[in-house]
């Protein structure tokens, strides 16, 4: 039986009802990367059991996506996430093997930034507290995390560490964005046995969307989403792209995507995406939620 780090004891009860940037110095600009190291014959695997738990307890499926509701992960899950997050900070990740690792990193990414908007008391501006991978906004080159005596922010986790150590153009859809245009949260943590496959399916889910993929005719319309990562992800080279995302569409529609047919990019849309609870009218003697889309953007 492989190994396994446990957390503490994590107890949460909660309920969701139906439910011009400056420039930018990476972490890693002066040494050399301090997470290169692995060990290939690892068995060790994290837990991910505490990941299952909150996304379960905060999220609402809706037409492919996950919805977490901040204004409860705000009011009574702040306490977990940090326990969780001190538990992933101590995780000595050089002992893991790569595909653990790689699933270790992207489920960080994604718990800190779930974090890290459950504790903004006001999301408004996200567009620009995002920014772009290429010129970040403050609230992505934020200290989030020290892993091994490195600090890291949302950006250094990508820049320096994903896209560095893996050559995997998967990984951009693994990258939960928090509003409308990006990948869906995955609901089901990353694994290092199944990361790989996982990450596949991902593109494969985010590229049947309409918004995201479009094919009529010999016109191919996808979204600037890929352009955001296409320097790392892709070398910068929209061919590569091409070549790539055709490998995740439908079979009818794979050399038009490839080359055959006509791109054109539609605009991702950086509207800060959740699922927010609300209080029927006085008198109705009932309750309701509903999705908000457009928040914050």
């Amino acid at each position: 039986m492989p190994q396994r780090y446990k957390t503490r004891a994590l107890i949460i009860a909660l309920a969701v009802s139906t439910a011009a940037a400056s420039p930018f110095v990476p972490a890693f600009a002066q040494a050399s990367n301090p997470f290169s190291a692995f060990d290939e014959t690892s068995t060790e695997q994290v837990d991910n059991q505490p990941y299952q738990e909150i996304i379960s307890a905060l999220s609402v499926p809706e037409r492919g996506r996950t919805l977490v509701a901040y204004d409860i992960a705000r009011a009574q899950a702040l306490p977990f996430f940090r326990q969780y997050v001190d538990y992933l900070a101590n995780i000595p990740v050089e002992t893991l093997n790569r595909d653990e690792q790689l699933a270790y990193w992207l489920n960080t990414r994604n718990v800190l930034l779930i974090q890290a908007l459950a504790e903004e008391r006001r999301i408004s501006g996200f567009k620009r507290k995002r920014g772009t991978p290429d010129a970040p906004g403050d609230f992505w080159t934020k200290t989030r995390i020290t892993v091994s005596g490195t600090p890291l922010s949302l950006h250094d986790i990508e820049q320096d560490i994903l896209f560095a150590e893996w050559d995997d153009p998967n990984i951009i859809f693994g990258l939960y964005q928090g509003m409308e245009g990006g990948p869906a949260l995955p609901r089901q943590a990353f694994s290092g046995p199944n990361v790989s496959e996982q990450l596949s399916e991902a593109g494969r889910r985010f590229l049947t969307l309409p918004s995201n993929l479009r094919v009529r005719g010999n016109k191919v319309r996808l979204s600037t989403y890929c352009d955001w990562y296409a320097q790392l992800a892709f070398g910068g080279d929209e061919t590569q792209m091409r070549q790539h995302l055709s490998t995740l569409v439908r079979p009818e529609a794979r050399a038009l995507v490839n080359s055959d047919g006509t791109l054109s990019k539609r605009n991702l849309s950086t509207a800060f995406e959740r699922y927010q609870t609300r209080q029927a009218g006085a008198g109705s003697g009932s309750s309701g939620s509903r999705p908000v889309r457009g928040a914050g953007s």
